[in-house]
């Protein structure tokens, strides 16, 4: 038998050289990361033996990640099919840059190691412009490196351990010839590394690759930073705009001023029936769809004919996307900067929110959505909210109900959604989010004809929801849960508009929030309110529900009349600010308009100059204080409330 030649050894054992080395900076990347856990288990209680090791192990994902983040370099040249590419002097160079880069994650993860029980959250980029903006960071940090020693020795320890090793992991054999064979082989490895660094660093094959918000998909939100490791949270935040510490006001004169930490004394007259809760976000449903609220032709004939049973506000949606709309509805929490929640800095946050306040009510808790699993990470938000179980395309039984593009059909959706609400055990609580009302506006061949197209192209496509709407209510009506629940309709966010009301910074924002229980006949006798947000739809349930647990929101109850109305959205870097006589524009922290909206929704007539805005500015300030501050510091949860 013939012996293998000397260049076939010899690639051999550069081949095990280099993946004992990938497997050494996982290794030492993923004790670095596991550090934060064993530093503060103590803020890990709660949890069993078995969800803990679990968030730790599949944490592995996030460290293979950044782990071909960091070395793309280090592993293409030693697939690289060139022969020098083994000489000792040409591997020192790529060595020395690839043990720095891994250094430095390391120490990053370490680092959070002690950080984290400050913040309880793993540190984003924003937290170089953070550090860098308090004066005393260098007074404090020798200290720092007393009181945490051990963290430190540690560190310091597996620094050493990665750079020892590595280098004596090293191939010590020199350069031989290669054959042809040799070039063909080694090129298609190369081809096949950097195919596995792609998947890799997109932690595998879904939809879009893994993000910070993901981690809550894997293990309960509180142990996403046991899951996540500090490089990745710092990568994925790079360029995102994070928010500035504000400090107009002390701690005492803030919470006089706007506090979002709120709870509730019980309603006089709420039916002791009413146990369920049903959300249905629409879809781009404007109010200039809905002839109810917009008094022109109508495209909602159902939900004009539900209204009138229902408590029906003019609401304001707090942005223009989807995913800045449903974090709002479902938990309360606007979007305040150039980045929605769910993609900026602070997406691993530990944020409130209907499901975790009736979670520890025995409810039952889910999203629906007949969307692709991953869309806009939805999933990844309802897991970080709270909810107990998502329901999207993967789940729905039958691929030819598909759309051919964003899902499945409203119609065939909701009747899915109404058959799987009976599987419920009560008290439950089901949001759902709908979807063919968004572009390209389709509908299916069965209904062609069937509806008006209106002057936008939507409003056939509105139509055509508010059809598959009233089939879901028919089929509701026949269910045992449908007298005990109550439900909330409102939209996302608005479409374009048509008409001219609709089309400035006011009807941009106009959507339906509507309150409907058909076993609370006097829901519709209620005081209406004259400014209603999405944000105040959580404290809305809870203060319905009869639930006095404190909550943060930042919105409030429809149902206290003692509450300050008021309505905030965020776009093209403009903070909007409204009460129940005016609107007030900012620009950056200028006021820029104010428009007395009431009798004039055109926003024709700027009354900056003629009216006095100071209670305004201070409101303003006030609250971009609290928003600012609890975002940064990770303080979304009432920390009783979990």
């Amino acid at each position: 038998m013939k012996a293998p030649s000397g260049s076939y050894l010899h690639l051999k054992n550069h081949y095990i050289a280099f993946l004992k080395r990938l497997l050494l900076m996982l290794m030492v990347l993923t004790l670095s990361r596991v550090s934060l856990f064993l530093f503060n288990s103590q803020l890990f209680s709660g949890f069993t033996t078995s969800e803990i090791i679990w968030s730790l192990f599949v944490g592995l994902r996030f460290d293979i990640s950044v782990l071909l983040m960091l070395s793309p370099l280090f592993i293409l040249v030693n697939t690289l099919p060139i022969p020098f590419r083994t000489h000792r002097v040409f591997q020192k160079i790529i060595n020395i840059p690839t043990i720095i880069v891994l250094v430095l994650a390391i120490s990053l993860n370490m680092s959070d190691a002690i950080y984290y029980r400050f913040t309880l959250k793993r540190m984003t980029f924003d937290i170089f412009s953070y550090l860098f903006s308090m004066e005393t960071f260098w007074d404090v940090a020798p200290q720092f490196l007393v009181d945490f020693w051990y963290a430190f020795l540690m560190a310091f320890l597996l620094l050493v351990v990665l750079i020892v090793v590595f280098v004596k992991m090293s191939n010590k054999t020199m350069i031989r010839p290669w054959s042809f064979q040799n070039y063909i082989g080694q090129t298609a490895i190369f081809l096949l590394s950097a195919a596995i660094i792609i998947i890799g660093m997109r932690g595998g094959l879904q939809l879009k690759p893994i993000n910070i918000v993901d981690a809550s998909l894997h293990a309960p939100a509180r142990l996403s930073p046991i899951v996540l490791n500090t490089p990745f949270t710092i990568i994925k935040s790079v360029g995102q705009t994070g928010l500035e510490l504000k400090s107009d006001f002390s701690q005492q004169e803030l919470e006089k001023i706007y506090q979002p930490v709120q709870s509730y004394p019980p309603l006089d007259s709420v039916p002791e029936n009413i146990e369920n809760v049903v959300v249905l976000i629409l879809e781009s449903f404007s109010s200039e769809h809905i002839g109810y609220l917009s008094h022109e032709e109508s495209f909602t004939p159902f939900l004009d004919s539900l209204f009138e049973y229902s408590l029906v506000f003019p609401g304001i949606a707090n942005g223009k996307r989807s995913i800045e709309g449903i974090p709002a509805i479902l938990s309360g929490l606007p979007t305040m900067s150039d980045e929605s929640f769910l993609n900026s800095p602070y997406a691993g946050n530990q944020i409130e929110g209907l499901a975790h306040s009736l979670n520890k009510y025995g409810y039952q808790t889910a999203f629906f959505h007949g969307g692709k699993n991953g869309t806009m990470s939805f999933d990844a938000y309802a897991s970080s909210a709270g909810f107990q179980s998502y329901y999207g395309k993967n789940e729905y039984p039958n691929e030819d109900d598909y759309d051919g593009h964003w899902g499945i059909w409203d119609e065939k959706y909701l009747q899915y959604f109404a058959e799987e609400l009976t599987e419920f055990n009560s008290p439950f609580l089901a949001a759902l989010f709908t979807l063919s009302s968004h572009h390209p506006y389709q509908i299916p061949d069965e209904y062609q004809g069937r509806f008006p197209k209106g002057k936008l192209e939507i409003q056939g496509a509105v139509a055509y929801s508010d059809f598959a709407l009233q089939q879901f209510f028919n089929s509701a009506k026949t269910k045992a849960w449908y007298k005990n629940t109550l439900f909330i309709i409102t939209a996302d966010h608005t479409s374009e508009g048509a008409e001219s009301a609709y089309q400035n910074s006011l009807g941009q924002f106009s959507i339906p929030i509507a309150f409907f229980a058909p076993g609370d006949t006097l829901l519709t006798q209620r005081s209406h309110r004259k400014l209603v947000q999405q944000t105040d739809v959580y404290p809305s349930i809870i203060n319905y529900l009869g639930i006095q647990d404190s909550i943060i929101a930042f919105g409030t109850s429809i149902f206290n009349v003692t509450s300050k109305d008021f309505a905030v959205n965020y776009f093209n870097r403009n903070f909007q600010l409204m009460n129940n006589v005016y609107l007030l524009q900012m620009e950056e922290r200028n006021p820029k308009s104010l428009f007395d909206y009431r009798n004039d929704s055109l926003l024709q007539n700027n009354v900056l100059n003629q009216r006095d805005i100071g209670s305004l500015l201070r409101f303003q300030k006030a609250f971009q204080q609290q928003y600012n501050n609890r975002m940064i510091k990770n303080q979304l949860r009432f920390r009783n409330h979990e």
